[in-house]
């Protein structure tokens, strides 16, 4: 009898140790790739931000003082016109050659897909570079996937916003915001349910959902002052 208790509580004990292992490595498992899809949203935000401030620092470049340099000023969207073959000072030429027509950069920022989280879903968005550059044609390239639809804000000469819809000429300044995360960032349900029941606001369902994503943040001011300033 002895022996027949001594298997039982040998399995409830191996029982409990086996569920607390398997318990703890899903933690540790969790937590470990949640630890590098944080890291690799930070290097692709990074990446993004880069290529978005470099065509932005180029935006005015050899045009004509008074002449339209931005065309098409929206939260999201941008088009601008610079001179990138000018003097061979920008890489990304298929044909190299110079000349001293203006070229066209143009970010679209279109809905990507939806994240659905059971009742609450959250919307990626799409950022498009098209490049239009005289003699080689156009260049299309989607160069990330964001969390905010709405990046682009005018700033006038001192900095104040402006409707670029109605003053258009007097944007001289760009702010740009970007957010990201990974959509794909695996969430404990124990923790979604115990934060999330008993929210029944949709829009404070997704604030509080962005912060259990651990959102990246980026923001750059005054990018376009060297050539829009005059």
């Amino acid at each position: 009898m002895t022996t027949f208790l001594d298997y039982i509580t040998a399995m409830i004990v191996g029982g409990a140790i086996l569920l607390i292992t398997i318990t703890v490595t899903d933690s540790g498992t969790r937590d470990f790739f949640n630890y590098n899809a944080d890291a690799i949203s930070q290097i692709n935000l990074a990446n993004m931000s880069g290529i978005i401030e470099y065509d932005l620092r180029k935006m005015g470049y050899g045009v004509p003082e008074g002449e339209q340099v931005i065309f098409t000023a929206l939260p999201n969207r941008l088009k601008f016109i610079a001179h990138l073959n000018r003097e061979f000072d920008y890489f990304g030429h298929v044909i190299p050659h110079r000349d001293n027509i203006a070229d066209t950069i143009e970010y679209i920022i279109t809905p990507a897909e939806v994240i659905d989280y059971g009742d609450t879903s959250i919307t990626m968005y799409k950022v498009t570079r098209r490049l239009k550059i005289t003699g080689e044609g156009e260049r299309v390239s989607d160069i990330g996937r964001i969390g905010n639809g709405r990046v682009f804000r005018y700033l006038d000469q001192i900095g104040n916003p402006v409707d670029p819809g109605t003053e258009l000429i007097a944007s001289k300044m760009v702010e740009v915001t970007l957010t990201a995360f990974n959509p794909r960032v695996v969430l404990s349900p124990e923790l979604v349910k115990r934060d999330m029941a008993n929210i029944q606001d949709v829009e404070y369902r997704k604030k509080e959902l962005r912060r259990l994503l651990r959102t990246s943040f980026w923001r750059q001011t005054r990018l376009v002052s060297k050539n829009l300033r005059r």
